[in-house]
């Protein structure tokens, strides 16, 4: 029974859970993979309160058995969709909107592994990564685990930072201050519009600091301007070279959103996602080996022997 047993369903768990925060956030195999993690991170759970709870019931008691210690040939345990039902009977906190948002992602990687659809194309991580985050921190801390083991130390800390009730007050308030700064926006003559928006606008595509934030140039969901979307990284994927030069792509996870053209504010991952625009960013540096490497290039002297 040992493939059954918490500790290995979560080392398991852990190493997809890894490999998706290391993937291309453009690629497939992001959702994909972290779809995998979370289901064996469901199964996880549920083991640790007893291994029964995984069995499939459908194969004439065997599985039962099994979970029990008893030999048997070919034990199953269950399917997600029933994974995560009962993960919402079982676990103190764990909502029926985290049952959705589990089986919304077990859906996608169904359609893309049984049919020919490309179920996670533009599944933008801005609409699950926020809720993923949230699923595995409860799941996580009913098992008395560690988040970084499971997600990676940075990836851990983006968590445990954006992970904060989304509830519905906050997704009104979001809506309604858009909707006030839409409205004051359409009070403008055209004129007036344009000269606010040369006033105010930053001028600034991207920027990026030395204390590990930086800010991107965004369309504003009110007005349409170009406000200001600030970003905090998390960390980088593995260098790539490619004829002679390094290209780092670093992962930067929106924090806040600031437009001063109409005013609009929106302060954190719950309420940027409310406005489509909590979509984690990839920027790709590129530099020569040396100056990546710290190595200083210099003009080598003949070396002197002594003759004359």
């Amino acid at each position: 029974m040992q493939e059954w047993t918490t500790d290995t369903l979560w080392a398991k768990a852990g190493v997809y859970g890894r490999q998706a925060m290391e993937s291309d956030r453009k690629s497939p195999l992001f959702p994909l993979l972290a779809s995998f993690a979370l289901e064996l991170l469901g199964k996880a759970a549920l083991s640790q309160i007893h291994p029964v709870l995984i069995a499939d019931p459908r194969s004439e008691g065997e599985a039962i058995l099994y979970a029990f210690g008893v030999p048997t040939s070919d034990p199953k345990t269950i399917m997600s969709n029933t994974v995560f039902k009962r993960l919402g009977k079982l676990v103190p906190g764990f909502t029926e909107e985290d049952v959705r948002t589990c089986l919304i992602l077990a859906e996608q990687r169904n359609r893309e592994l049984h049919t020919g659809e490309d179920a996670f194309q533009d599944f933008k991580s801005g609409k699950w990564v926020p809720d993923f985050y949230r699923v595995t921190k409860i799941l996580t801390e009913f098992m008395g685990r560690d988040l970084d083991e499971l997600l990676g130390k940075e990836h851990a800390k983006d968590a445990n930072e954006v992970t904060a009730e989304q509830s519905a007050k906050v997704r009104k308030e979001v809506l309604d201050r858009i909707q006030a700064c839409k409205k004051s926006i359409a009070g403008l003559r055209i004129e007036e519009l344009s000269d606010r928006r040369k006033a105010d606008e930053s001028g600034v595509t991207w920027a990026r600091y030395t204390n590990g934030t930086a800010v991107k140039a965004t369309g504003c969901p009110a007005c349409e301007s170009q406000g200001l979307l600030h970003l905090r990284h998390i960390a980088d994927r593995p260098a790539e070279i490619v004829e002679n030069t390094i290209f780092v792509d670093g992962i930067w996870s929106p924090r806040k959103f600031s437009c001063k053209v109409c005013g609009l504010d929106l302060d954190g991952t719950k309420e940027l996602g409310f406005a489509d625009l909590a979509d984690q960013v990839v920027e790709t540096d590129d530099s020569d080996p040396a100056d990546f490497f710290g190595i200083e290039v210099g003009t080598l002297d003949e070396p002197d022997y002594g003759n004359e």
